[in-house]
């Protein structure tokens, strides 16, 4: 499996649409593909029709350790899942301050996934900051993808 972390510490560079494409385009070619939503305006999810409202599970319920991954991942499009975010997910970098070993959350809760060969590709699309959602990102990922805006 292979696991894409898209991120840049600036915003409005193309993190979102370059995910939401990226994936798309992986699943349109045949591959099993989740997105991972980490930035906490949720719009990766919100491209793909998937809203997070009240009791929708969403990736910050892994972070809190009330879901399993497998528990938040929804189906958006044939061969394509999302883990959806919401603004909760702002809270994560409060909770999981004094955390032991909180830059490797994500990356314990994808350990199932692998092994399991549920998906071919993850691309997660990262908040523009690096903090510890995006921190996870990185230490879950084996490529990462820094879109840039020529000037």
């Amino acid at each position: 499996m292979r696991c894409i972390a898209v991120m840049n510490q600036k915003g409005g560079v193309g993190k979102t649409t370059t995910s939401v494409n990226l994936a798309a385009g992986l699943a349109r070619a045949g591959k099993r593909v989740c997105l991972i939503d980490l930035d906490p305006q949720g719009h990766a999810s919100l491209h793909l029709g998937v809203e997070a409202f009240g009791q929708t599970p969403t990736i910050y319920d892994v972070f809190a350790a009330r879901k399993t991954f497998e528990g938040v991942a929804q189906l958006a499009q044939e061969r394509l899942w999302v883990a959806p975010a919401d603004l909760d997910l702002a809270a994560t970098e409060l909770e999981l301050v004094d955390a032991q070993d909180r830059e490797i959350v994500l990356r314990k809760a994808l350990d199932t996934v692998k092994q399991q060969q549920v998906y071919d590709y993850v691309i997660m699309d990262c908040p523009p900051s690096l903090g510890v959602l995006t921190v996870n990102a990185l230490t879950a990922a084996n490529e990462v993808f820094i879109p840039l805006q020529p000037h």
